[in-house]
């Protein structure tokens, strides 16, 4: 049953807002509610590792962290003033984003303790989960929320519903297959899950509490990237926006966390022919007064991408098992860049003669990663 979401992000969101219209634990706070402005930049960090999109797979995210010494055996901090970056898109696609979520939240506590830092940025799945786009949602993480009232709750949302459609159709029956269609498109838990994820919920409110661009020393990440449209607000700025919209702020036009040219979806420095988008990243590098920028939101060749001679790197690996579970994660010393890879240090190239032997010295640790060999081929015989 389709009530509940469509494949438009825009219609999805709206939908769901009507159909969660009655859920008195999923109202939005507007005007009323403050928005206190996170910091946003830090120099002066020794070491900065980031990791890229999660999608539920707790398991190896935390292998992921033991293999970068951000973790011991337990989970625990053991990074001392290190600086972790998480470019967003903990959720969906896998069934235990909870899990990866009250690992983070242990370590954003922790790392304070020690003088280092966590940052969880807002990717697309995070804007998703709040507005009501549940499309990539894994059904086991409607699993999680699931309790011994959770039956009941949902036959009173059932009621509730049956009402309101009585009234807006006084000939409408609710038969036996309508009940069990509508039953198998809220599965027990997805209430309480969607009240988690609600703006005011114990995920949601602690995702708004998040940035969505960050700099630290001379490199500026986030999730998806920064298009032309971006280019006249500052960091600070764009946090704002993307923190109002997500808490209910938003207008009739599509929204700067919802557009595909905006900062959560934006893909232009990770797939567009680089001629083509030289003079773009010239502009983004001199905007924000960054040597290099490092984004997510696009897996494909099971490792770290450096694109532009190592000035846009796409930290994506597909670490969750849905794209292959590939354990990659992206160290800065010194302002030079390594790849951490099954706990090998591979340096970076920042010149396209150098991408050939990173990728095969990659492709030796992965070889699995069949979109790495087919880049591998192509960059050996251009003009095959």
């Amino acid at each position: 049953m389709s009530f509940l979401y469509k494949s438009n992000r825009r219609t999805s969101r709206s939908t769901a807002s009507l159909v969660w219209t009655g859920f008195l634990f999923l109202q939005l706070f507007f005007a009323s509610q403050s928005l206190i402005a996170a910091e946003d930049h830090w120099q002066d960090v020794e070491r900065i590792v980031a990791i890229g999109d999660i999608h539920g797979d707790y398991d190896n995210f935390l292998k992921l962290l033991k293999e970068s010494n951000i973790v011991n055996r337990r989970g625990n901090w053991i990074a001392g003033e290190t600086h972790l970056v998480q470019l967003g898109d903990v959720p969906d696609r896998g069934p235990d984003t909870d899990k990866a979520i009250a690992l983070l939240q242990k370590l954003e506590n922790q790392a304070e303790r020690d003088g280092g830092k966590v940052h969880v940025l807002i990717g697309n799945h995070e804007a998703m989960n709040i507005y009501g786009d549940l499309r990539y949602v894994d059904p086991g993480e409607y699993a999680v929320f699931r309790t011994r009232n959770s039956r009941r709750m949902r036959d009173n949302f059932y009621d509730r519903d049956i009402e309101k459609r009585k009234l807006a159709d006084p000939e409408f029956v609710a038969n036996r297959e309508f009940r069990q269609q509508w039953e198998e498109s809220i599965p027990l838990g997805m209430l309480e899950h969607r009240s988690a994820w609600g703006a005011e919920g114990k995920i949601g409110s602690w995702v708004r509490q998040h940035n969505t661009v960050i700099k630290i020393n001379r490199t500026l990440f986030l999730h998806g990237g920064i298009s032309s449209e971006v280019l006249d607000m500052s960091i600070t700025e764009i946090n704002e926006q993307i923190r109002l919209e997500l808490n209910g702020g938003l207008g009739e036009e599509p929204g700067l966390s919802e557009k595909e040219t905006g900062p959560l979806w934006y893909r232009g420095l990770a797939t567009n022919n680089e001629e083509i988008e030289k003079a773009h990243l010239e502009l983004v590098l001199a905007t924000y007064d960054v040597d290099r920028v490092v984004i997510g939101h696009t897996p494909g060749l099971g490792t770290i991408v450096p694109r532009f001679e190592g000035r846009v790197l796409v930290i994506d690996t597909g670490l969750s098992s849905y794209y292959g579970g590939f354990r990659a994660s992206l160290l800065l010393q010194n302002n030079e860049a390594t790849t951490l890879q099954h706990e090998q240090e591979i340096p970076i190239p920042v010149t396209k003669a150098g991408v050939l032997p990173y990728f095969e010295r990659i492709a030796e640790l992965e070889p699995r990663a069949k979109a790495l060999q087919i880049r591998i081929r192509n960059l050996a015989s251009p003009d095959l």
